[in-house]
């Protein structure tokens, strides 16, 4: 029934060794605004959960509908480890953070807490960088394993 929830989708960034770990997310939201404060859902079984686990940040790059390539790629399970977004292209922000070039926008978060919920880990903290990319860009959506947008901004 969650499918029905319409969710954005952002691709969730780390430093794992001497690479950057990625996946699409669709569950991610902001906390707090005062003080800007953010979290992530990922998989407590997963690859990424693993890079996490040994990072002290992460980069979330919330994408634009022109980007359901990006999001379909790093949304496939069992995507390469190395080499997995040499065909994407990329900006490293002065904090190192690895954003999604041409994303709508990027938040680069300080992990702070670790918080396991069943087959989850809810990974939190304080924004420490954040900034604007694709600023005509509409979001990408999914609703029911559909990709879509606003057909509008207000």
């Amino acid at each position: 029934m969650t499918g029905y929830m319409s969710t954005g989708l952002a691709v969730l960034t780390c430093a794992k060794g001497s690479h950057t770990a990625a996946i699409t997310v669709d569950s991610y939201m902001s906390v707090s605004w005062d003080p800007p404060t953010m979290a992530v859902s990922v998989y407590s079984g997963s690859r990424m959960m693993e890079a996490l686990d040994n990072a002290s940040r992460y980069t979330l790059s919330v994408l634009s509908a022109d980007q359901q390539d990006t999001a379909e790629w790093l949304g496939t399970p069992g995507q390469p480890i190395y080499g997995l977004l040499s065909q994407i292209p990329t900006e490293t922000t002065e904090l190192g953070g690895v954003v999604i070039a041409n994303c709508l926008a990027y938040f680069t978060v300080d992990i702070a807490q670790r918080t396991e919920i069943t087959t989850h880990t809810l990974v939190s903290g304080p924004v420490v960088d954040q900034g604007e990319r694709n600023t005509e860009g509409t979001p990408l959506q999914r609703f029911h394993r559909s990709y879509g947008t606003f057909t509008e901004r207000n």
